[in-house]
């Protein structure tokens, strides 16, 4: 692994988020130094109201931009072209910049695709969604493309009814979340990642479903409760390595070797391994 340089050739990436973490930036500047290329990975906190400022400097400044919550729909719209996961999905995740022109990409819907596929297959099977956000919407559509049954509650009735008609997917009361069964339960919002001991749902609805899938790094009290009563499990750090993953191909051009992803998979397996315990 070769050491970072920084000069005035250094193609400089930035992430986007009203609470940035500590991932993406381990992850892609450890990508970068391994393949010995001359970029460099930080992120930024951003709150709503200044996206469209922040794209703009984007625009100027930035080789690329990845973009977290709450911005993922907002920046859709303020990109010059899409990719076919970004019009797909209605979100953007990535944001590559082409000599002035800002191309949008969604790679959350990778990453849920592949973190799905290596888990468990959701064909003519109940998947009940919790969230409507950008995250949701990837999810969603790499359900419906699986073969998925596709319910969503939302703690929004209006943004939860506005997705499930675009996904095709039923809809269901936010209060009637702890009737539901089925074979696969997905946290798409940020409940847990503030608090260790917040939680979507209750031990009982959480009984009541095959596998739990959740979006929030690192494992939340949902998984460690669905792994506690011996459920198959999709933690948020499987759908943030594959979609970071082919977010580094956008900026790089250059694939990671499978090493480099197992390895950052294993490093979130031992970091989490007493957790919440």
């Amino acid at each position: 692994m070769t050491s970072a340089r920084f000069d005035k050739n250094t193609k400089k990436c930035i992430s986007i988020a009203e609470k940035p973490g500590t991932f993406g930036v381990e992850f892609h500047n450890k990508g970068y130094a391994l393949l010995g290329l001359n970029y460099i990975y930080f992120p930024l906190k951003v709150s709503y109201g200044e996206l469209e400022p922040v794209i703009g400097l984007v625009r100027r400044n930035f080789h690329g931009c990845s973009v977290s919550m709450p911005h993922k729909a907002r920046a859709a719209g303020m990109v010059d072209a899409l990719d076919d996961s970004a019009k797909k999905t209605g979100a953007v995740n990535t944001i590559l910049n082409q000599n002035g022109k800002l191309k949008g990409y969604n790679t959350d819907f990778y990453g849920a695709k592949t973190a799905l596929q290596k888990t468990l297959s959701v064909k003519n099977k109940k998947v009940l969604m919790l969230g409507a956000g950008g995250a949701a919407r990837a999810i969603g559509h790499a359900v419906k493309e699986l073969g998925g049954k596709l319910a969503i509650a939302n703690r929004t009735k209006n943004n939860g009814e506005m997705l499930a008609k675009a996904l095709k997917a039923s809809l269901i009361g936010w209060k009637d979340i702890a009737k539901e069964q089925g074979y696969l339960l997905v946290n798409a919002t940020s409940i847990g990642m503030d608090s260790k001991s917040e939680t979507a749902v209750s031990k009982k609805t959480v009984s009541n479903f095959y596998a739990v899938m959740d979006v929030v790094i690192p494992e939340t009290q949902l998984i460690h409760e669905a792994l506690r009563q011996k459920k198959i499990i999709i933690p948020g750090c499987k759908m943030a390595v594959y979609q970071a993953a082919e977010q580094f191909r956008i900026y790089a051009g250059k694939e990671l070797p499978e090493s480099f992803i197992r390895q950052a998979l294993d490093s979130f397996k031992q970091q989490n391994s007493t957790r919440l315990k």
